[in-house]
């Protein structure tokens, strides 16, 4: 996916394409494992079913990790500036809709806004996270630093 370019190369609007990942039941299990997060939200399907949540929420199986849509978040941003345009400085994330096995995440990453200071050259992006049914499950606001 890396290309070299420098700052003067990307406009404000340019977008690209992230990856696309297929969850899964094992995706998830190891997520939690490496992550040594065993809330049974993301292992116990028996606890979702008979679980009732803030506001009568419900979910219809066990779901991902914000911290694992997160991460193909961070992934999208460091394929595209390592190892040669830049640094990823900053991700704020919002965890709109869960995220279950059997979806396909696609991420998006678009240039908002270009700022050159006395410090450096920076792109501030909006990324977004889609499911298969074209649902925003999260979003983000980056912040990537140009080296030239």
């Amino acid at each position: 996916m890396t290309q070299s370019f420098s700052y003067r190369d990307i406009a404000v609007g340019y977008s690209f394409d992230g990856p696309r990942v297929d969850v899964t039941r094992e995706m998830i299990k190891e997520f939690a494992m490496a992550s040594f997060d065993n809330n049974p939200l993301h292992w116990d399907d028996t606890f979702m079913a008979e679980t009732t949540f803030a506001n009568g929420k419900k979910f219809d199986s066990i779901i991902g990790h914000g911290l694992m849509s997160y991460s193909f978040m961070v992934r999208a941003m460091t394929d595209w500036l390592w190892p040669d345009n830049g640094n990823h400085k900053r991700l704020e994330t919002r965890f709109l809709n869960p995220v279950y096995p059997g979806d396909t995440l696609h991420v998006t990453v678009e240039v908002r806004e270009k700022k050159e200071t006395r410090k450096g050259k920076w792109l501030d992006c909006a990324i977004t996270v889609r499911n298969q049914r074209d649902q925003v499950v999260a979003t983000g606001d980056a912040l990537a630093e140009i080296l030239s």
